[in-house]
């Protein structure tokens, strides 16, 4: 089986009680958002849901991994439990909703564990759609960045089409932060299009990637 521990993606059940990626957007998002604004110093919730989705850009990143393998994990969004350790927070889910890939999985990715999240949090949070994306773009950058598949290559090519994102989106999202460049070029100086607001958590400055910096 795939180590997805890089992606803090951890394989068991031992922690059934703890939230659900579906609960914190959901019944459970005060009570998250406001636990993470503690323990981060997050001054608002929009800073506070964008540290979040720097996180879940991990998980997003992990399923795609899988799909570069030619697997994929098919659970739902109540099978993804978040968990809070001494390094922050992980992900734990059940290794038994891995499967082989089938066809209209990368599709599936996006929309069933991209789409729901980020609308439901920009709503909640008022924050931009365009930043929670760039959360998760910066993670999936960084792992089709150092693995060498050839489905890991169809699978980037297809994420940079647009076909795979509608009707909900017309443009993928994931060209828009290209901004012109090649995959190469942003992979090997990563240079963000939106700010995700770590510069308003406290004793944080712009990060050395904000667009604010080269202003």
């Amino acid at each position: 089986m795939l180590n997805l521990e890089r992606f803090q993606v951890y394989f068991g059940n031992q922690h059934q009680e703890s939230m659900s990626v579906s609960a914190s957007i959901s019944d459970g998002f005060d009570r998250f958002i406001s636990n993470i604004k503690c323990s981060t110093g997050s001054p608002t919730t929009a800073v506070a849901t964008s540290v979040y989705l720097r996180r879940y850009g991990f998980f997003i990143a992990a399923l795609l991994y899988l799909k570069a393998y030619n697997k994929m994990w098919d659970g739902s969004l109540d099978n993804i439990h978040l968990v809070e350790t001494t390094h922050g927070l992980v992900f734990e889910i059940d290794d038994h909703y891995i499967r082989d890939e089938q066809p209209g999985d990368l599709e599936l990715i996006v929309k069933k564990y991209g789409f729901p999240v980020v609308n439901e949090l920009a709503s909640r949070a008022n924050i931009s759609k365009f930043i929670l994306w760039e959360n998760i773009w910066g993670y999936v950058l960084w792992m089709y960045g150092s693995t060498e598949t050839k489905q890991a290559r169809l699978d980037l090519e297809m994420l940079l089409e647009d076909d795979i994102w509608q009707p909900d989106i017309r443009r993928s999202m994931f060209k828009k932060f290209l901004n012109g460049r090649t995959f190469e070029d942003a992979a090997t100086n990563y240079e963000r299009v939106t700010c995700c607001l770590y510069k308003e958590l406290p004793g944080s400055e712009s990060c050395p990637y904000c667009p604010h910096v080269s202003n």
